[in-house]
């Protein structure tokens, strides 16, 4: 929403397809609803449709297949700033993206920057944003994830997690989001830098 604000062009990949824990028989339809509340989440941010790659729900694993899906994706794209999930994080495709998009960061030649964000599992960050004026925006495109919030209360588990990042910030920012903000140069001359406190 910040880079939205200034200008700034997004593009949301989606690697998985959103298919686990669907009920029997109703694998299609369920990946199709998740595809829906992602796009719904999309117009409420305002960042125009993501992109799905509809790999199979917990299949993402680290190699160079994912590695170079992601070297592609990057070189394509013309960003200068790329968003992956924490190395830290605890579920296995999350890991799996963020570990790869290290990698493909490391090994492609241009000038880029890669924010890692947490999801379930605090991270050790470079970077705390206020998103005080942005919450309730967040809070709704979550919203727009029923299917999940039917399973666990995730928007709540993300607003006290927002709120919890507030802590060493000024009284009055009541929300805020942690990154690990690495450059591609770091990256190269230490590879296992994001692994480290």
């Amino acid at each position: 929403l910040r880079h939205l604000e200034k200008g700034g062009r997004v593009q949301v990949v989606i690697f998985s397809d959103g298919g686990c824990g669907a009920p029997d028989g109703e694998r299609e339809a369920y990946v199709a609803r998740r595809r829906q509340e992602s796009l719904a989440a999309a117009s409420v941010l305002g960042y125009g449709e993501p992109v799905f790659r509809d790999h199979k729900d917990r299949s993402l694993h680290y190699g160079e297949a994912l590695v170079d899906e992601i070297v592609s994706t990057v070189q394509q794209s013309a960003a200068d700033l790329i968003c992956a999930p924490s190395v830290m994080e605890m579920h296995p495709d999350h890991r799996a993206l963020g570990m790869a998009t290290v990698e493909a960061i490391r090994r492609i030649d241009l000038p880029l920057r890669l924010a890692l964000y947490e999801v379930g599992v605090p991270l050790h960050p470079n970077l705390l944003l206020d998103i005080s004026a942005l919450a309730h925006r967040k809070n709704a495109a979550m919203r727009c994830f029923a299917s999940q919030i039917e399973k666990q209360r995730y928007d709540l588990h993300i607003a006290g997690l927002n709120s919890f990042r507030s802590y060493t910030l000024p009284g009055q920012v009541h929300a805020a989001e942690a990154y690990l903000v690495v450059s591609a140069d770091h990256l190269r001359s230490d590879p296992l830098a994001v692994y480290r406190p």
